[in-house]
C-alpha cells in the first residue's frame, strides 16, 4: 500500500515546470527536474504524460537498457485518487484532487440530484447522457495551467480539441507519433516554450486487455521507440519529461454491495467516484453498522476511511476543499489495497483497473533527456 507524498509527486513535476517558466506553486518542486533545467543552454520543456504508464509496470514490459529505463531518474507519487480525471488535471493546473475539485470518474452532483460521468455527461451507471452534459466544466472550471506559468508559447497536444487546460493552445492529434512530430514542430518555434502531449496509451489497451497482455507489453515497447526517437530530434536546448498520471492492476475480484444486503441497507445511494475508490453515501444513523458490516466482508482488501478522516490526513491533497470534492467524496471512501473492486449490481467490462492505494497504481516515473538535435 503507498499513500500520496505530496512533498514529492507528480504536483512536484508541475511546480519545477511552472517554476521554470515564472510560476509559483503550493507543492515543492522536483530536485531532478530542477537540476536538469538548471543545466546550461536549457530553454525549453517538452513534457510528455503517458496514460497509465506506471513506474512498477515499465520496469516489468522493458529491459533495463532501453532508453525510458535509462533516463528513468525518480520514482515519484501520483496524487490520490490515482486515476485519470484526478491526475491529469493535477498535472495540468498544479493543483491537487482536493483543490480543483474533480476527484473521479463518476461524481456526485447535488444540482443534478444525480452522480454523473464528468468527462462524458453520462448519468452514472445509466448509459444515458444527462440533459445538459457533464456539469464539471460549469461547476468546477479549470484555472490557469501549470501553476501559474506565465509564458504565452504554451500547447496541449492530444487527440481531442476540448483536452482540459485552460491557458493552452489546443491541438488534435490522433496518432502518437504524429503528436511528437507536432511537438518536435511547436516546441523549435521561436515564442514557444512549454509542448505538452497526452497520450492516452498505454491506459487504453490494459483496460481492455490487462496489465500483462501482450498487447500492452507492446504498447510499452511503442512508447519507448517513440520517445527514443523524439529525444533524437528535439532541439538540444529542450527537456523531454516523461511520466504518467498512474499505474494500473487487473482488477480481478468485483465486489457488488448491492448483493450484500447488510451493506445495502446502510446506503442512500449508489457508489461512486472510481471502483477501486469508491465514495459510498451512508445514512447518519446506520454508520456504525456500515462501518462493522463493509469491514467484515471487505475490510481485507480496502481501507475504509471517513470523509472527515481523509480531510485530515490531507488524502486529497492540501489546501482549500473545492466544494464539489467534498460534496463527491460521500461519507466514507473505500479505498483498494489488493485486487477488488466495489460495483453496484452491473460489472465493467474492464480487465485493468485504477484509482488504488497499491504501489503499482501510485507510483509514476520521472524520465529525464536532452533533445539531440538530430534530423526529424
Amino acid at each position: 500500500m503507498k499513500y500520496p507524498d505530496y512533498d514529492r509527486s507528480s504536483l512536484s513535476i508541475t511546480a519545477s515546470v511552472g517554476a521554470f517558466l515564472g510560476g509559483e506553486s503550493n507543492y515543492p518542486t522536483l530536485p531532478e527536474i530542477d537540476l536538469a533545467l538548471c543545466r546550461d543552454g536549457v530553454k525549453k520543456i517538452v513534457l510528455v504524460l503517458c496514460d497509465g504508464m506506471g513506474e512498477l509496470l515499465m520496469r516489468r514490459h522493458l529491459p533495463a537498457d532501453c532508453f525510458l529505463r535509462k533516463n528513468d531518474k525518480a520514482a515519484i507519487s501520483s496524487v490520490f485518487p490515482s486515476t485519470t480525471a484526478a491526475a491529469t488535471t493535477s498535472i495540468w493546473t498544479g493543483l491537487s484532487p482536493l483543490e480543483h475539485g474533480w476527484i473521479g470518474w463518476s461524481m456526485y452532483f447535488k444540482e443534478c440530484a444525480a452522480a454523473i460521468d464528468v468527462f462524458t455527461g453520462n448519468v452514472s451507471g445509466k448509459g444515458v447522457r444527462y440533459p445538459d452534459g457533464s456539469p464539471a466544466p460549469k461547476l468546477m472550471p479549470l484555472p490557469g495551467v501549470m501553476a501559474g506559468a506565465k509564458h504565452p508559447g504554451m500547447h496541449m497536444v492530444s487527440a481531442f480539441d476540448n483536452f482540459p487546460g485552460k491557458g493552452f493552445t489546443q491541438h488534435a492529434v490522433r496518432t502518437f507519433h504524429d503528436q511528437l512530430v507536432l511537438a518536435n514542430a511547436l516546441i523549435r518555434q521561436e515564442d514557444n516554450a512549454l509542448v505538452c502531449v497526452y497520450n492516452g496509451e498505454p491506459d487504453h489497451t490494459m483496460h481492455n486487455k490487462g496489465v500483462n497482455a501482450p498487447e500492452t507489453v507492446e504498447k510499452f515497447v511503442a512508447a519507448n521507440r517513440e520517445l527514443e526517437w523524439l529525444s533524437g530530434v528535439l532541439p538540444e536546448d529542450t527537456l523531454l519529461i516523461v511520466t504518467a498520471d498512474h499505474g494500473l492492476v487487473d482488477g480481478i475480484n468485483p465486489v457488488d454491495l448491492k448483493a450484500i444486503p447488510s451493506v445495502d441497507e446502510c446506503l442512500w445511494m449508489p457508489p461512486s467516484v472510481e471502483a477501486r475508490a469508491a465514495a459510498l453515501f451512508v445514512k447518519p444513523f446506520r454508520r456504525a453498522q456500515f462501518e462493522r458490516e463493509f469491514r467484515a466482508v471487505c475490510g481485507d482488501e480496502f481501507l475504509l476511511i471517513p470523509r472527515e478522516d481523509a480531510l485530515s490526513m490531507n488524502l486529497l491533497g492540501r489546501g482549500i476543499v473545492h466544494p464539489k470534492a467534498e460534496d463527491a467524496m460521500g461519507d466514507y471512501l473505500a479505498c483498494a489495497t489488493g485486487a477488488s473492486f466495489i460495483v453496484y449490481g452491473a460489472i465493467p467490462d474492464m480487465i485493468g483497473m485504477h484509482a488504488g492505494l497499491t504501489d503499482e497504481e501510485m507510483t509514476v516515473p520521472v524520465i529525464l533527456a536532452r533533445g539531440r538535435g538530430g534530423k526529424a
